[in-house]
């Protein structure tokens, strides 16, 4: 059943690079629009000049990673599909790269969007992680050895963007308690 599951998420994100992806503007006004498949294959359409201008640093930028990620789907669906372990690791490295189409997305645009497809994907890869991880878990303590290792490196891949955000969110709350702190109690001068 796992082996279902898992070749079943991973034919679903292959799929779903066929999807529009998101759209990136900046600006300046350029628009670009995207599929998986166009950003992976570098040939993401452009209107005029500014659009290709922001094409090119799209490509550039996220093109790699997305690249990465649908060789992981294929790893993974040839993986499940055979029985084979390794599912899991493929999982994980289209859940990384796919944040890392993100990031690479905020950093070449101004503003943007993301669509089915993009959700789809990074949803169908935690999906195979997660049948993944629960495969693992339950082999090792059928032999009477530790689950969490394999808890651990699932985390591992989670933190990035988890750690991102709690750091930004005690990062904020300090800043506000300062801020709050120094407003009611404002220093005063040195004699």
């Amino acid at each position: 059943m796992s082996r279902v599951l898992s070749g079943t998420a991973f034919a679903v994100a292959a799929l779903a690079f066929t999807l529009p992806f998101g759209v990136v503007s900046s600006c300046d006004g350029a628009e670009v629009e995207f599929t998986g498949t166009e950003l992976v294959a570098f040939s993401v359409p452009a209107d005029d000049a500014q659009d290709a201008e922001l094409r090119d640093s799209l490509e550039r930028g996220a093109g790699p990673f997305a690249l990465a990620a649908l060789l992981g789907t294929a790893l993974g669906l040839v993986l499940s599909v055979l029985d084979r372990p390794g599912a899991g690791r493929c999982a994980a490295l289209g859940v990384v790269a796919m944040q890392l189409v993100l990031y690479a997305m905020v950093i070449v645009s101004d503003d943007g969007d993301l669509f089915v497809g993009y959700w789809l994907a990074l949803a169908s890869f935690v999906v195979a992680g997660l049948v993944s991880l629960i495969r693992e878990v339950r082999g090792r303590l059928r032999v009477r050895r530790s689950g969490w290792p394999p808890i651990g490196y699932g985390m591992a891949v989670l933190l990035p963007p988890i750690g991102l955000v709690v750091a930004g969110s005690v990062a904020l709350i300090v800043w506000l308690a300062r801020t709050m702190w120094r407003a009611v109690h404002p220093r005063r001068p040195a004699y």
